[in-house]
């Protein structure tokens, strides 16, 4: 018996390699989503999705003109900046909620959302690892995956990763704009082409205009690249176009009114003060080793994967046709770790309480940190080794057979000692959701609704009720109070005089 399982697992060394993985990598992407996507039809519009997007909704009906919808969504901007906050790209961009124009058109947001996640993911990891490492195409695309499993199977709130247009509209998109512009970072270097720098200037404009978090992040990058490539390469200082661009374009979002008025009416505080900075810096280095920590417990998973993605990684990079240089693996890594602390400073900074948005930028900049830090010192190890021993190269079956094999059966056999991990990633959420029949009975409750509140003649809706507990979805119900904020926004959007919650 034993002889014939070290004969099996003989022929599965010598039969696996890294293409063969990174398929197995990529299926178990593609498949780990199938919930998500299939629940994308399930999803519908709320709270501020209503709000934001009501004026703009009242122009298509009446005009059916873009450009009505266009003026609308620049007046809501405008009575937001001055009223509410001062992230005006992304208030612009909420104006333009799908249902705005098509009913039952919400199922756009959370494919839309995901699928930049994952291109701009894929782009930046494929610009490094093939285009500057030249590893294959299929390798770059098995880390792409293995961000992305980490990144959406234990995403803080999947209302933020793709299930709540002004949520993922706020978070998610200035973060793959920001892993963009990170590749078109890397290919102004690379090439010199001057299109780069454009790109790289509208994003930053967005990003600025956006999300503080992205924004840090791409500064503190584009610093690290600054310091390591000036004196290579010298044509990087044009990178301080979107810089600077993007440096406007978020000292405009904080010197909006609106942002003063929101933090008086949130209780937090809103001034600038050398003191505050320094306690920040120090809260979001102490949060953060709290937070991996946390992670680690409730998410152990991400760490398995980490493991499988550290053994992989050594034989493809052993591989690879253009290892350049690196140095001071441990100022990388503290970097990298500076890099996912600074996205704790914007709520420190304001002493406001840590959301659910946040919170999923604090995650998928840990993931995105992890993973490069693994990278980065593993280029460095084997350039170590090389430089000892020119003829260094890496025996794939023996590695196969004595390291990687043994780390995946390891890694399973982990996950199996945590398997409340796994119940608490969005696939098996999703799937519970979907298989329980709430689903099913959530969308039968909006269609009643929507009967309601697509009729015109309807000018008081009463509507059924609806569980505001559904699973992986954003739903915040209307309640039986015409003046709280969920019915106020509904009865704007659909034109109704009011808009109530009948008792069950």
């Amino acid at each position: 018996m034993r002889k014939k399982l070290l004969c099996t697992f003989d022929r599965i060394v010598k039969w696996l390699d890294t293409k063969k993985i990174s398929i197995a990598a990529i299926a178990a992407f593609i498949f780990s989503m199938l919930p998500i996507w299939y629940l994308a039809f399930y999803a519908r519009p709320s709270g501020d999705d209503y709000g934001y997007s009501a004026n703009s909704r009242m122009a298509w009906v009446n005009t059916h003109s873009f450009l009505e919808v266009f003026k609308a969504g620049l007046e809501t901007t405008e009575s937001m900046l001055k009223g509410w906050n001062g992230d005006w790209f992304s208030v612009f961009m909420f104006t333009w909620m799908p249902e705005v124009f098509v009913p039952y058109s919400f199922w756009i947001v959370p494919l839309f959302m995901t699928a930049i996640v994952i291109l701009s993911t894929h782009y930046f990891v494929h610009e490094v690892l093939v285009n500057r490492l030249g590893m294959k195409w299929y390798e770059s695309a098995m880390v792409s995956s293995i961000i992305l499993i980490a990144t959406y199977q234990f995403i803080p709130s999947t209302a933020i990763g793709m299930y709540w247009y002004v949520g993922a509209m706020h978070y998610m998109m200035p973060h793959a704009v920001a892993m963009m512009l990170l590749g078109f970072l890397s290919k102004f270097d690379r090439t010199g082409k001057y299109r780069y720098v454009v790109y790289s200037a509208v994003g930053a404009v967005m990003i600025g205009g956006s999300s503080y978090f992205s924004m840090l992040m791409l500064f503190m990058v584009y610093g690290l690249a600054g310091v390591v490539r000036f004196r290579k390469n010298k044509k990087i200082f044009w990178m301080l176009i979107p810089f600077v661009c993007g440096s406007i374009a978020m000292i405009i979002q904080i010197m909006m009114p609106g942002n003063a008025v929101r933090s008086v009416r949130g209780g937090s505080e809103y001034e600038l003060s050398f003191s505050r900075i320094v306690e920040t810096i120090i809260q979001s280095l102490t949060e953060g080793i709290i937070r991996i920590g946390e992670y680690f417990s409730e998410k152990t998973f991400i760490f398995a994967l980490f493991l499988v993605l550290a053994v992989v990684m050594w034989e493809c990079l052993g591989k690879a046709e253009h290892l350049f240089n690196v140095k001071y693996p441990a100022i990388f890594v503290l970097f990298m770790y500076g890099t996912y602390a600074a996205m704790f400073a914007p709520e420190f900074y304001a002493a406001v309480e840590v959301s659910l948005g946040p919170a999923t930028m604090q995650y998928a900049a840990f993931i995105l940190a992890a993973a490069a830090s693994i990278i980065y010192v593993e280029i460095w190890m084997i350039n170590k080794k090389r430089k000892k021993d020119a003829s260094y190269e890496i025996d794939g079956v023996r590695y196969r057979k004595v390291i990687l094999l043994p780390t995946i059966i390891v890694c399973g056999l982990i996950v199996l000692l945590h398997l409340g991990t796994i119940k608490n990633s969005v696939f098996y959420r999703s799937c519970e959701y979907v298989m329980s029949g709430q689903a099913a009975d959530f969308k039968n409750q909006i269609a009643s609704q929507m009967e309601v509140l697509l009729d015109d003649s309807i000018k008081e809706a009463y509507l059924c009720p609806i569980n505001d507990k559904q699973g992986p979805l954003m739903h915040m119900p209307v309640t039986e109070n015409p003046e709280a904020f969920t019915n106020r926004v509904v009865a704007r959007f659909y034109g109704k005089d009011k808009v109530i919650m009948t008792k069950q």
